[in-house]
């Protein structure tokens, strides 16, 4: 059996060929079996999940610790709704304690229910702009008055000190 791992990048490759023995070696054949099994298990939990709920989870990114980058620290997502924006700043309290943590990304998109804006959009200046700023506690929302009566969801990605 062929199987790898770049370990650079912690990306698992698991060789679509099987060796598998014959039946007439039932341990072998059960231990080849298993091993394959935990091998697919290990690959397969190191893609990033694509599972956004209006509560906290675990994406499946690994980042690296300052001062100790051979210690990995777990990604976590949580998705907010927007309600309806009005012109100018919007708030939505995030709940997360700042000091426990340090965001890694964060998106979004809005929408008049015709038209989809994905958020940052625009420089924030003259134009039509959409942005995201979080500080402390909340998620800070500015639009222009093009995006008035929008709503949407944000995405936080961040995650924990250890």
């Amino acid at each position: 059996m062929s199987t790898g791992t770049n370990t650079k990048a912690r990306v698992g490759i698991l060789h679509p060929d099987i060796y598998l023995p014959s039946l007439e070696d039932p341990d072998l054949f059960h231990e080849v079996i298993n091993e394959r099994e935990r091998e697919t298990g290990l690959i397969m939990n190191q893609k990033e999940n694509g599972v956004y709920p209006l509560v906290e989870v675990q994406n499946s990114q690994i980042w690296f610790t300052s001062g100790d980058p051979q210690r990995d620290r777990d990604g976590f997502r949580t998705v907010y709704e927007t309600g309806t924006l009005s012109t100018g700043s919007n708030t939505i309290a995030h709940g997360l304690s700042p000091s426990t943590f340090t965001f890694t990304d964060f998106f979004g998109v809005i929408t008049d229910g015709t038209s989809h804006v994905p958020i940052p959009n625009g420089s924030g200046g003259t134009g039509d702009s959409a942005n995201i700023l979080v500080n402390a506690t909340d998620i800070v929302i500015n639009i222009t008055a093009s995006y008035n009566n929008f709503s949407g969801q944000i995405v936080l990605e961040y995650v924990k000190f250890q």
